[in-house]
């Protein structure tokens, strides 16, 4: 009998402790009335409409679909054309889309009160609980900390370079590709356009001026493409040697193809810039389905949310309960580095413009 009565208590230890880790996975646990409410209203509205990036279409509906039984009708299109279409439905008030995805070009909406309030909106308690973020908090790009959240945090590590025609002791620092064996052999992705390349440009001008930028770009003759997984083939390919503005996402898609002749440099005097990437995610004022919208905001900064975002992209998300340990240790910050945070209103509003003017003065009518 007391073996039995043993053999019950481990049971229901058991099932205690089960239940206790079901109840931290659980990205719902702790909502009160307010939350079944919006949850009921937002399936009423039967969908929500999300425009950005293709490489989150299907993670992102999938998973939303599975964790609440709502729809996402995904727009797939490049930021370009995606921020275009929703800054005319703005302008026209008839918006049609629900939340965008992307990187920082939109924040000069938020300055026209275009965006909606997303903070107030966040009121999951696994959401909302400073524990679950790194550095005890959501990160927010815009000033007021609530309009552009930024899921996603990693580290632009650049440049990439083939090992087969470059060696590691050939490319220790930024000074390095000035070399002349470089000259004609170095990729960028187009500066002149916000995106990653712009992105390598800035940091380049941070640490060593416009002149080098100059030098670099025009004396070295780097070769320009608007499309960042055609430089990284070109250098897979040797055609060139070295690419610069190239992201981490399509170096590990390479690699997964079993390409592994592209190597990550690691330069002494200039570690790399903090980016979110594709993570920032914002409403448009006039949405059309407010309460999905709401409801996908609060899933997407939940875990099983970063874990979608994370798989699709490869970057690492800023939640402090999701395992790290596929993302490239090259991605994540390093003890005693100082990094440039890009991702910041006051950069992307007055440094940016200003580096974006002086980049195209540099580059000329190339």
């Amino acid at each position: 009998m007391r073996r039995s009565m043993l053999r019950a208590l481990g049971a229901l230890a058991g099932l205690a402790i089960m239940g206790a880790a079901q109840a931290a996975d659980d990205w719902q646990a702790g909502a009160g009335d307010d939350w079944k409410k919006l949850l009921a209203a937002a399936r009423a509205e039967g969908k929500v409409v999300v425009a950005g990036d293709p490489d989150l279409a299907k993670p992102l509906s999938d998973g939303f679909k599975r964790d609440t039984g709502i729809t996402v009708e995904f727009l797939v299109g490049g930021p370009r054309d995606i921020s275009a279409r929703v800054t005319r439905e703005l302008r026209a008030k008839n918006v049609t889309i629900d939340i965008m995805t992307g990187g920082p070009a939109n924040i000069p909406l938020h300055k026209e009160k275009l965006v909606r309030n997303m903070k107030e909106q966040l009121i999951l308690p696994t959401v909302t609980d400073p524990n679950y973020w790194t550095g005890g908090f959501i990160k927010w790009i815009d000033n007021d900390k609530a309009y552009m959240l930024m899921g996603a945090e990693y580290i632009h590590s650049d440049p990439f370079y083939n090992s087969d025609r470059v060696k590691p002791e050939g490319i220790r620092t930024w000074q390095d590709l000035m070399r002349p064996e470089y000259k004609g052999k170095i990729v960028s992705v187009d500066p002149r356009s916000q995106g990653s390349g712009q992105a390598a440009a800035a940091y380049i001008v941070h640490l060593f001026g416009y002149e080098f930028v100059r030098k670099l770009y025009q004396d070295q003759q780097v070769a320009l493409v608007r499309d960042a997984r055609q430089a990284i083939e070109w250098v897979a390919r040797g055609s060139h040697w070295i690419s610069i503005g190239t992201s981490s996402t399509d170096l590990e898609k390479l690699r997964a193809s079993g390409i592994n002749n592209v190597a990550v440099s690691d330069l002494s005097d200039g570690p790399g810039s903090i980016l979110g990437g594709f993570s920032i995610f914002w409403e448009p004022v006039g949405a059309p389905h407010p309460n999905a919208a709401a409801v996908f905001l609060n899933w997407y900064a939940s875990k099983p949310g970063q874990e979608a975002f994370m798989a699709a992209k490869g970057t690492p998300t800023r939640r402090t309960d999701v395992d790290l340990s596929a993302v490239p240790a090259y991605n994540l910050p390093k003890p005693g580095y100082t990094y440039l945070d890009q991702y910041q209103e006051d950069f992307l509003l007055d440094v940016r413009p200003k580096l974006e003017k002086t980049i195209d003065d540099i580059m000329g009518g190339r």
